[in-house]
């Protein structure tokens, strides 16, 4: 951007190519790969909280669901790979050839795009946004009621008042900030690149104003997709679990290994065994939640 000013002069034609036509194909079908990822999960973690009848996974095959998100998202993206043209031009001084990008007026002033336009601001942004925070905010009512039922049912076993008290807020207080962390985050960053889009035009280019917001807007957009996945590892064992698993680290899969060997190996006394069950069945982590079908779902 600081040498060719997003126009040119390009003397070679795969870097020229590329930003004329791929840079914004690929970097935005990534962002909205990210978006739609983000609200599977989320429609995924609310079924699992509020409908724990339901089979899951509800949306598919993790494997096959990720894959055609993917697809899919690119595929929504495709047009904006002709936002852009290339005009080749001969250098007067010693005839050599270098490319120029302009914008392809032609196909930005159709009816299909401005249709288009609104429609990718609509799937990506509005719908995400207003989903992932409203899934998010009935879960969190949905597990409160439930901590209560929990605590109540613990609190009237006065033999285990001692053992809960220190850790009966630490798992709701967990839940909470994951869950609000990430939809505020989303809401804040997302909404100022949805206005961005809108309002994007050749005739706001030049407005010093304008070029601000439009930074500020790809920085927050960017900054939400960067902090969510520490906050998932921040906030969620699960999630920390997963990852390991996932990738594979050899180092840490081996202390794993060791630390669930030594834990198997010693031996549960038979007079804690009842006590034992009883707090296993009420109890979970920030990655399970205790559902009022008695048993727990994945968070």
């Amino acid at each position: 951007m600081l040498v060719h000013k997003d126009r040119g002069q390009w003397q070679e034609f795969g870097p020229a190519f590329y930003t004329a036509h791929l840079e914004l194909f690929l970097g935005n079908g990534c962002l909205g790969v990210g978006v739609m990822m983000l609200l599977i999960l989320t429609i995924e973690r609310y079924v699992s909280v509020c409908h724990p009848s339901f089979t899951r996974p509800v949306m598919g095959p993790p494997g096959i669901i990720v894959f055609l998100t993917t697809v899919l998202t690119f595929i929504i993206y495709l047009p904006s790979v002709f936002r852009g043209e290339l005009i080749k031009c001969i250098l007067q001084n010693d005839g050599n050839f270098v490319y120029f990008r302009r914008d392809n007026n032609v196909f930005l002033r159709t009816i299909f795009y401005s249709i288009y336009k609104i429609m990718l601001e609509v799937i990506f942004k509005l719908i995400p946004t207003v989903l992932i925070a409203g899934l998010n905010l009935r879960i969190m009512m949905v597990y409160r009621k439930t901590c209560e039922r929990r605590r109540k049912m613990i609190l009237t076993r006065a033999s285990y008042i001692k053992d809960e008290d220190p850790r009966k807020f630490a798992e709701e207080r967990r839940l909470f900030l994951l869950l609000g962390s990430t939809s505020i985050l989303f809401l804040v960053c997302v909404s100022p690149m949805a206005i961005l889009h809108m309002t994007i035009a050749s005739e706001v280019l030049p407005i010093f104003s304008f070029q601000v917001f439009r930074a500020l807007a790809n920085l927050l957009e960017l900054t939400n997709y960067s902090i969510t996945f520490y906050i998932y590892c921040l906030f969620s064992e699960d999630f920390r679990n997963t990852l390991i698993r996932t990738v594979k680290w050899p180092w840490i899969k081996t202390q794993l290994c060791h630390q669930v060997d030594v834990v198997t190996a010693k031996q549960t006394p038979l007079a804690n065994f009842d006590k034992l069950n009883l707090r296993n069945h009420h109890i979970t982590t920030t990655s399970g939640v205790c559902t009022g079908m008695g048993r727990s779902s994945s968070i």
